[in-house]
């Protein structure tokens, strides 16, 4: 019989690690990475091992709670890289810039946020909007295309719905649809499209319409776009994929098992990944940037 230590040592490593589970983990450790984050954000520098147990005691976070909050960090910092502002050693977590990423936006407008309250949210859903529709833009690589389909508009959309479907068809160069279309919708539950033609020009090209939300309790929100509808309204031929954006992090387990099988699921984690750091070569989130270098102002005001 094999030794402990040769057993499992031949355990299969996709027996012995869940990626997700890894990246990812429970509601709770998430919940005590987003304080730390954001107790660090308020002090604008390193915030020590004897500090964040001290701070976490007051709000009622154990030594174990901690610890869990900065393995969940660390993990992070490791899968995300430069995307992720944050680092922690020695027990300490560190923000070496944080005022220009697509990371600290979203936890400043997540429900781990102080500001969450006096936030307006028409702002930050088109902050949150914008933020989505420039990393769908890298999605299906180059050539793909992007843009909000909420209103208020900054592209050009018309308020109608039925004038805004056939400005969306004009857009993607696709036949608008003989379906119904309502004229009191505002959007068809959907935020943002994406699409990526072939050099060819013919129909048949991947679509993407995807939804964002602030909502905290938001799994129920994985199935408000119709496909079936909106391959009506534009005439596809192909139906579109869809996708639910949210500034929060995704939980492993029950929440991504229900979001994953009805939607691609474009978490903090995901969107911020997909841009990587690149946002100050992104004219359309310079206002992104301004509002994040506003909100830690405010954020230090409060503390």
């Amino acid at each position: 019989m094999p030794s402990t230590r040769l057993a499992l040592r031949q355990t299969p490593c996709w027996r012995r690690l869940n990626v997700a589970d890894d990246v990812a983990p429970s509601r709770r450790a998430n919940k005590v990475a987003d304080w730390i984050e954001v107790a660090a954000l308020t002090r604008g520098s390193s915030i020590g091992s004897d500090a964040l147990h001290e701070l976490g005691a007051s709000v009622g976070y154990r030594t174990a709670d901690i610890d869990v909050g900065l393995t969940t960090m660390s993990r992070r910092s490791s899968s995300m890289g430069k995307a992720y502002p944050f680092r922690v050693a020695n027990g300490a977590a560190a923000l070496p810039d944080a005022t220009n990423r697509v990371w600290t936006a979203l936890l400043l407008m997540s429900s781990a946020s102080p500001l969450r309250r006096q936030l307006s949210m028409l702002e930050v859903s088109i902050l949150l909007e914008l933020v989505t529709a420039e990393a769908l833009k890298s999605l299906y690589g180059p050539g793909t295309s992007a843009m909000r389909f909420g209103w208020p508009s900054e592209v050009g959309r018309p308020q109608d719905f039925p004038a805004a479907i056939r400005w969306l068809a004009q857009q993607m160069k696709v036949r608008v649809g003989s379906a119904y279309r309502p004229p009191y919708a505002k959007d068809g539950g959907v935020d943002v499209v994406a699409w990526r033609p072939f050099p060819d020009g013919r129909s048949g090209f991947p679509v993407l319409l995807a939804q964002c939300t602030l909502e905290r309790d938001f799994v129920h929100k994985a199935g408000d776009v119709d496909v079936r509808v909106w391959s009506g309204w534009l005439a596809l031929d192909v139906d579109p994929s869809t996708a639910l954006a949210l500034p929060e992090v995704v939980a492993a387990g029950e929440d991504w098992n229900a979001l994953a099988a009805r939607t691609v699921v474009l978490d903090r984690i995901r969107l911020s990944s997909l841009l990587a750091g690149e946002e100050h070569n992104i004219p359309s989130l310079d206002v992104l940037i301004k509002w994040t270098a506003e909100q830690i102002e405010h954020l230090r005001e409060m503390a």
